[in-house]
């Protein structure tokens, strides 16, 4: 008889320690980590948004809040252009180049390479944007001015500054 109160008693702190894991288990399961939240919400602000246009691999780094720029439409930008090992080849918005002003021009009035009037379109003002152009929608086989080689795919980072009228 002692024998079987034991094991009785044996199985009932089984149980009761089983029910009392199991209810840790779901309360801490339950329970939302606001770090692991904070970051999903960064993560998201974060998210870019990549798509392929023709020979332009565009990417949303800011989306803007203003009109939205259309062929025909002259716009103001900033820019960066990068050569595929990152080197810096233009920009107008680093002071070791000539040019640190708004760079104007109309879309597809046929001012820019093609991949321009491709990234350009459908901007927002405010908006930054990285486009990768391929070398078709680029300078081609011919290069350009000795600083980007023939057949090079380049990036610019933009910003629409603003929709002139």
């Amino acid at each position: 008889m002692e024998k079987n109160k034991k094991i009785s008693m044996s199985i009932s702190v089984l149980i009761f320690l089983a029910v009392v894991a199991f209810l840790v288990f779901i309360t801490i399961n339950k329970e939302e980590n606001p770090a692991t939240l904070q970051n999903m919400e960064a993560e998201q602000k974060n998210m870019q948004i990549t798509q392929q246009v023709e020979g332009v691999k565009i990417t949303i780094l800011q989306e803007g809040n203003g009109e939205t720029a259309k062929p025909g439409n002259t716009v103001a930008m900033n820019y960066t252009g990068r050569l595929a090992d990152g080197a810096v080849f233009d920009s107008n918005v680093d002071s070791k180049f000539s040019h640190v002003e708004p760079f104007i021009f109309t879309i597809g009035a046929g001012e820019v390479i093609r991949g321009w009037d491709i990234g350009v379109a459908g901007m927002k003002e405010g908006e930054k944007r990285i486009l990768e152009i391929n070398p078709d929608y680029a300078y081609g086989s011919a290069g350009a001015g000795g600083v980007i080689p023939p057949n090079a795919t380049i990036t610019f980072e933009v910003e629409l500054l603003q929709i002139k009228k």
